[in-house]
């Protein structure tokens, strides 16, 4: 990808723009694992920050281009000696909270590609178009960008019925949904569930895309597959803590804090990351560094999965998260368990 050389960066100074527009100047779409570490790492070395965080937030939110506050590069590193936890816990997602910034239209892939035909082609091109790429419908467009309708495989079957004259014309309807890219995509739902496809409106106000129920399904895989292992992460790593750690364990890693419960992931790391609290914990096979190293690559993708929207993980990172709950389930059977908690 593209990165902005120093002076660009740093010219940025006193900007306000869209989180897109950011993404973009460095060739990114989405924030995801890749381009918010990048983007943040060169403002910080321009001696630059955005307020709010570029990294929450809706992607046409608008954000501010500030000089870092000096008074942060003072306190970010340093450690609370009498609670033993740093200030960028204070950042950290508590356990079981979802993400804050809701899914758009435009976080879905299929929202910026289309298949289209022109209305001079005849019917066989759209045929063989939509039965080349497996689709159900093609958006009719002209080579100015505007929609003259779609074609569906209903709308073909209702002009044989019909009998209207065998031809592309014949075939169009009208009935379809439009949505802006921008929009939230909960709202829009109710829409692609009756007419099973909606096309998508970009900023320009030309047809960029088409959500279909199949993509929905898709996508709804993509990423409820990482929330839904984690959440098992979780309340598995909480359930074996809970067993054998008690307050005063716990306040030796924060003392404002009781139970495991209370306790923030980054913090589950510091409680085991000590031999002594380790050894209490009864796992002798268990090579410490090595469940502390993974449990703290876990932390990496659930905050890459909580503060981004449109989190497409790597296949790797994936399996990460698999393999991890299922060492978990050795040590927490679920016939041991006493409840969901």
């Amino acid at each position: 990808m593209p990165t902005p050389d120093d002076a660009t960066v740093k010219g940025l100074e006193g900007e306000v723009l869209t989180i897109r527009a950011l993404l973009s100047l460095w060739g990114h779409r989405v924030r995801d694992h890749a381009s918010v570490p990048q983007i943040r790492l060169d403002l910080t070395n321009a001696g630059l920050d955005t307020v709010p965080d570029f990294a929450v937030g809706a992607l046409d939110d608008e954000v501010a281009i500030v000089q870092i506050a000096h008074e942060r590069d003072t306190v970010a590193d340093i450690d609370d000696d009498a609670t033993g936890h740093s200030q960028a816990d204070d950042s950290e997602e508590p356990v079981g909270v979802l993400p804050q910034a809701a899914m758009r239209v435009h976080d879905l892939p299929c929202a910026h590609r289309v298949v289209s035909i022109t209305p001079d082609e005849p019917l066989s091109a759209a045929m063989g178009r939509m039965a080349e790429h497996g689709y159900s419908q093609l958006p009719v467009i002209d080579t100015s960008g505007t929609l003259h309708g779609v074609v569906t495989w209903a709308s073909i079957v209702h002009m044989h019925a019909t009998g209207r004259r065998t031809c592309l014309a014949g075939a169009i309807s009208s009935e379809y949904e439009i949505v802006n890219a921008s929009a939230h995509l909960l709202p829009v739902l109710p829409a692609i569930r009756a007419h099973e496809f909606v096309l998508v409106r970009a900023a320009d106000g030309q047809v960029s895309g088409i959500v279909t129920s199949a993509d929905l399904a898709g996508e709804f895989g993509t990423v409820a597959r990482p929330f839904f292992t984690l959440g098992e992460i979780e309340r598995r790593l909480r359930r074996c803590l809970r067993r054998v750690y008690d307050e005063a364990d716990i306040q030796k890693v924060h003392k404002k804090k009781t139970s495991v419960d209370e306790m923030m992931f980054g913090e589950y790391i510091r409680l085991l990351d000590n031999e002594e609290r380790w050894d209490k914990l009864g796992w002798r096979l268990v090579d410490k560094d090595h469940f502390v190293g993974l449990l703290t690559r876990v932390k990496d993708v659930r905050n890459t999965v909580m503060h981004f929207n449109a989190p497409s993980l790597r296949a790797e990172q994936l399996d990460l998260l698999d393999s991890f709950v299922s060492m978990l389930r050795l040590y927490d059977p679920d016939y041991g368990a006493t409840g969901l908690g």
